[in-house]
Parts: structure tokens; sequence; C-alpha cells
């Protein structure tokens, strides 16, 4: 009968252990892709900002680079604004040339032309890396914003999300 009571309480202590176990590991999981999802939104804010960044100053563009109310180029006729023309997007001028990154590239054609340019949220590590293309006469335009939730090439996970304006 001593036996059987210390089999049976060794079984018991078995189960219990594996039960413990098991909820650790869920808990350690769950914990895992908390984390994920929170830079998973940092990322989507990003590309938003940059996708709201970008409609705005498509629409209200009025400093004194900018012709015909567009911050964008739409072909080799019309170059958009020039580099450093104060068109701020989050206390940050998207036009200035400057590190980390180029924030402001034209490239453009006879009837069509793609403007680029990244956003760094300092002091935190999130950005956006804008597109805005703008094809025909009169031109419709594309916006693909892509969001980081850090631009940091510290071996950290980076997540992208992507927002795309038709119009």
């Amino acid at each position: 009968m001593k036996g059987f009571t210390l089999f049976f309480a060794v079984l018991v202590a078995s189960l219990a252990l594996s039960i413990g176990i098991a909820i650790y590991d869920i808990t350690v999981r769950e914990l895992s892709l908390s984390a994920t999802v929170t830079q998973s939104q940092y990322s989507i804010y990003a590309a938003d900002t940059g996708a709201e960044c970008a409609l705005y100053w498509d629409a209200k563009c009025t400093a004194g680079s900018c012709s015909g109310g567009s911050a964008f180029a739409t072909s080799t006729t019309y170059t958009g604004a020039t580099s450093g023309a104060g068109l701020n997007c989050n206390s940050i001028d998207i036009t200035a040339n400057t590190t980390p990154a180029p924030d402001w590239t034209v490239s453009s054609a006879a009837n069509a032309a793609t403007t680029t340019f990244t956003i760094n949220f300092t002091p935190l590590p999130y950005c956006a890396t804008v597109t805005v293309a703008k094809v025909g006469n009169p031109p419709t335009t594309v916006i693909t914003s892509h969001g980081y939730n850090t631009c940091a090439n510290n071996g950290a996970l980076q997540i992208e999300r992507v927002l795309q304006v038709n119009y």
C-alpha cells in the first residue's frame, strides 16, 4: 500500500508539473504575440501618417516653391516642390535631403512622375517611406506609404505595413 501511495503522489505531481509548464508556455507565447502586435500597430500608424502627409501636401501646397497647388511632380514640365521647400510633416521638412536617408527624390518622364520622401519620427524609431506617383493628364495619383516600427539596422525585428491611396 505504501508503494501505491508514493506512485500516486508522483503521478499527481507529474500531472501538476505538466499543466504548469503548459500554462507557462502559453503565457510566454501570448506575451510574444502581444509585443509583435504592438510593433505592428506602430508600423501602421507610421504608414498612415505618411499617407496623410502626402494627401495634405498634394492638395494644399502653398509654399513659394510649389505651383499648381501640389507639391508633387506630374511630368518633366513640372518638377513639383524643390529640395528644402519647407514642406513639414511631423515637424520635419520632408523636402530636405538629410541623413539617415534622402528625404526627397523626384523622377519624371513625359507624362508621369514619381516623388519619394521619408519621414523619420525622431526620437522614436519609427519611419515611413512614401511614394507619390502621378500618371496622365489630368493625372491619376497613387500614394503608397510604407510604415516601419524601426528604421535602425540593429538586428531588431522590423515590421512593415503598407497603405495605398488611389484617386
